[in-house]
Parts: C-alpha cells; sequence; structure tokens
C-alpha cells in the first residue's frame, strides 16, 4: 500500500497520494470538486467563475465547477410509460441537488442518493486506486416493482488552457450531434463526419470568442475504445478517463467556448465535458430514438466503475 491521506472535514473530503489531491463535497451533490495534480500544480475540473447563485431548480443556476453525477437523466423530459408516465426526470436529474450519505472507511469514500421519486439507490465509491489514479466504482439499483428507464451520465467540466487538445478514442468517424449553438453548417439531432470540417470553426484552437456550444456522442465503443483524455501539451500533463465499455458504451463530448446567451460570465469562459454514459442523447427520447435507452428491472442493480488518471505526456 503506498501512502495516502483521507481527511474529512466540515463540508469536505480530501484524498492526496503523492501525486495528487481530490476534493470532494458530499453536501453539494456529491460534488468532486477538485482533481489537482501536484507536481504541475495544475487543476484539471473547471472552476464557475460566479461568485453566488441564484435559486431555483434549474442546474445552470448551480455551481457549474467539477464533477457532478446525472441520473435518471440529464436534459428535462417526462417519463414515457407506466404508473410513472409524466413524472419529471429533473434537469440534469435528481443527484445534484442536496446531500448524500457519506462514510469514509480506510482509504475508501462510500457514498449513495436516494431517488425515492423513481424508487433507486445511486451508489458511488472513490478510491485513490494507485498514486495517480482515482477510481470510481458505481451501483445503480431499482427497489421498486415497476422497470426503470434511464439514462446516466457522468458529468466533469474540464478546465482549459491556451494549447489543450481533447483526445477522443480511436477511429471515431461519426459522431451523433444532441445540441449545437453558433457553429456554421453544423446540423442537430442527426450523425455526422468527424472530425468536421474546418468551415464548421469548432477549433483548436478554441476560444470564447466562437460564442458556440456543441454536445455531440460516439458511437458504441468497446473494450480498450472507451477512453479519452484532456491534455495540456505545455505542462506535460493529461487527465484520461477510462470507463467500463458495457455499463457505459458511448462518451458524451461537450465544446463551450464563450457561449452564454445571456451575456453573463460564460461569454468569457471556455470549458470542455468528456461524459462517458449510457446511451446516445442526453434524454430518454432522444435514447429512444437512437436505440440507446437504459433499463432495470424491478430488484435489478447495475455496477459499472470509471477511472481518472493522471499521466505524463511528451511535449
Amino acid at each position: 500500500m503506498y501512502n495516502q491521506i483521507v481527511q474529512r472535514g466540515e463540508d469536505a473530503i480530501q484524498m492526496d497520494s503523492s501525486r495528487l489531491r481530490v476534493v470532494i463535497e458530499p453536501q453539494l451533490g456529491g460534488k468532486i470538486r477538485s482533481f489537482f495534480a501536484k507536481r504541475t500544480e495544475t487543476e484539471f475540473l473547471y472552476a464557475d467563475p460566479r461568485a453566488a447563485f441564484p435559486a431555483g431548480d434549474d442546474y445552470l443556476a448551480h455551481d457549474l465547477s467539477g464533477f457532478d453525477e446525472c441520473f435518471p437523466t440529464v436534459w428535462p423530459c417526462p417519463y414515457p410509460d407506466g404508473s410513472r408516465r409524466g413524472t419529471p426526470m429533473g434537469d440534469h436529474g435528481y443527484l445534484w441537488q442536496g446531500p448524500w450519505r457519506v462514510d469514509v472507511a480506510n482509504d475508501r469514500v462510500e457514498m449513495s442518493k436516494d431517488v425515492p421519486v423513481f424508487q433507486c439507490m445511486f451508489q458511488r465509491t472513490c478510491q485513490l486506486e494507485s498514486p495517480d489514479c482515482l477510481r470510481l466504482d458505481y451501483a445503480i439499483t431499482n427497489y421498486g416493482q415497476e422497470p426503470m428507464k434511464y439514462v446516466y451520465s457522468a458529468h466533469p467540466m474540464l478546465a482549459t488552457s491556451d494549447d489543450v487538445e481533447l483526445v477522443l478514442p480511436d477511429n471515431i468517424d461519426k459522431m451523433y450531434v444532441f445540441f449545437v449553438r453558433g457553429l456554421d453548417g453544423v446540423p442537430e439531432k442527426t450523425c455526422v463526419d468527424w472530425p468536421l470540417p474546418t468551415k464548421a470553426n469548432l477549433g483548436p484552437p478554441f476560444s470564447p470568442d466562437r460564442h458556440s456550444v456543441i454536445k455531440l456522442y460516439t458511437p458504441k465503443l468497446e473494450e480498450g475504445r472507451a477512453r479519452a483524455a484532456i491534455c495540456h501539451a505545455s505542462l506535460g500533463q493529461a487527465l484520461q478517463f477510462e470507463f467500463d465499455p458495457i455499463q457505459l458504451p458511448h462518451l458524451g463530448v461537450l465544446y463551450v467556448q464563450g457561449y452564454d446567451p445571456a451575456n453573463g460570465p460564460f461569454q468569457d469562459e471556455v470549458f470542455f465535458g468528456l461524459e462517458p454514459t449510457t446511451g446516445v442523447g442526453d434524454d430518454l427520447p432522444t435514447c429512444h430514438r437512437t436505440g440507446t435507452v437504459a433499463e432495470l428491472a424491478p430488484g435489478e442493480s447495475k455496477e459499472f466503475w470509471i477511472r481518472l488518471r493522471l499521466l505524463d505526456v511528451g511535449s
């Protein structure tokens, strides 16, 4: 066992190795606030620039910093059928609002959040598996009497730099566009050739002057391809996401470059998302159209994992 420290404070839990510092905030929806590389003093997770947040259930009204969890949807939509037909599935789901239960057991942080409206329990265990790797182990359990259709998506928002690069799974030649604003000639709700043509003006280089946003999804990934990274070339470091290709067969990719229709603080911001997920689409209607709806039978539990690995890379 290598040397590591897990400290629990009043508002946050800090996990330290020789290479990493990870900060988790159970009271703020289980948010992973920080993934900090000690050698280069680099924070890989995005920090929301706002000093205060408006009240309300709108996800954009809350602190967008760090790594949240989305279940049973990302975009708000009604439940499609059964006795729950028409029940709101929430804006970015039901996990980011309010505190999670937490227990620190030796080197593990065991956390859970009940979703009683859908009779589901969401569990996540965090562990520094090695000095440069945070492992997240999940279980979603349907304790109700009806099947539960859902979308699960990790929701890490990633910080940028002048020479940042997103490294996506190998051999991706098509992507599904869920949502786009401000990029020329890119259609929504359809598959497009990847990479996008230069005239679409996606980047790199990335800039808030583009005032654009796009959310894309990969096709189904296989063992060995279920990984992606954000690389800061000048620092010689990257954060690589590795994930379970059986339960999380797709990757959502978000590019935000100065997109803020309200002319607020995000018009000067650039950040990204690499989001391991169950389906192609941010909501059940889209996943239904793409044939990627996830479902739990009554009494069923599904388990999966995600690793966040710090890599040293050549310049």
